[in-house]
């Protein structure tokens, strides 16, 4: 019974060891400037001109120039030609 309890505690040990704040690859830091430039253009956060009503106060100014939608819908194909589409 003993041993049983100290092989759960040590796998539950382990376990928050490896899933804490920083102890998982997922939550690591968010890489060189590049990656996270080229991460800020896809994921563009701001209201799209063509989608809506144009807001000019909607986008900061590094932002005024979003990709275009035949750009846009690109992006997943062709980062992915795996699945085919």
């Amino acid at each position: 019974m003993k041993r049983q309890s100290l092989a759960t505690l040590t796998l539950a040990l382990a376990t928050s060891c490896m899933v804490g704040c920083r102890g998982h690859h997922m939550f690591g830091p968010p890489g060189p400037l590049a990656q996270q430039q080229a991460s800020a253009v896809i994921h563009d956060p701001y209201p799209q001109n063509d989608i809506g009503p144009y807001e000019a106060g909607a986008r900061p100014p590094s932002y005024q120039n979003p990709l275009p939608e035949p750009v846009r819908n690109r992006i997943v194909p062709d980062s992915m030609p795996w699945l085919g589409r």
